[in-house]
C-alpha cells in the first residue's frame, strides 16, 4: 500500500498593507467586530468579516455563554447572518480576527467551524479565500481555499445526498 500525500498551499503576509485593499478593508471589518464580541469567559475575542463575488460584507463575532457548549462562534454568527440577510450569495473571502492579550498570531477555526465554512463551500463552484489575522499582530495567514482546511470532510455524499 503506497502512503499518500495531502498539501495546501497558503501564503503568510508578515503586513496587512501587502494585501489588496479588498483585502485590508475586510480584515479592518472583522477587527472591528471583536468589539461586538461577547467573551467574558475565555476573553478570546473573535471577528469575522465576510465578502461575497458581488462585493456585499456581512459580519459577525463570537458569543459565549457560561453554559460553554451553547456559546456561538464567529464564524458560525457570520454565515447564518449572511444567509438570513442575503441567502446563499457565493463567498468569495472571509476574514477571521481575533483579539486576545495571549494571541499574538493568527488563529484558525474551530473544527465544527471548519465543518460549516466546508457545508458552505460545496453550494458554490469557485474557492473561499481565508484571511487569518491578529488584532496583536501585522502577520496574515492567506489560505487559497476552505477545503484546504478539512481535507476529509464530511458532506452529503455520505448520506446518499
Amino acid at each position: 500500500m503506497q502512503p499518500k500525500e495531502i498539501s495546501i498551499s497558503y501564503r503568510t503576509h508578515s503586513r496587512k498593507d501587502s494585501l489588496s485593499g479588498q483585502d485590508q478593508l475586510l480584515l479592518e471589518k472583522a477587527r472591528e467586530a471583536t468589539s461586538n464580541a461577547y467573551a467574558p469567559y475565555s476573553k478570546f475575542y473573535v471577528g469575522v468579516a465576510i465578502r461575497t463575488l458581488d462585493g456585499d460584507v456581512v459580519a459577525g463575532s463570537n458569543q459565549e455563554n457560561s453554559s460553554f457548549p451553547v456559546g456561538q462562534c464567529a464564524e458560525k454568527v457570520a454565515l447564518y447572518r449572511l444567509t438570513h440577510e442575503l441567502g446563499r450569495k457565493p463567498v468569495e473571502a472571509i476574514a477571521i480576527v481575533v483579539s486576545n492579550e495571549h494571541q499574538t498570531n493568527p488563529a484558525s477555526p474551530c473544527g465544527s467551524c471548519r465543518q460549516i465554512l466546508n457545508e458552505y463551500r460545496n453550494f458554490q463552484e469557485q474557492p473561499i479565500r481565508i484571511l487569518l489575522g491578529s488584532v496583536n499582530s501585522q502577520e496574515v495567514i492567506e489560505i487559497n481555499d476552505v477545503r484546504d482546511l478539512l481535507p476529509f470532510a464530511f458532506d452529503g455524499t455520505f448520506l446518499g445526498i
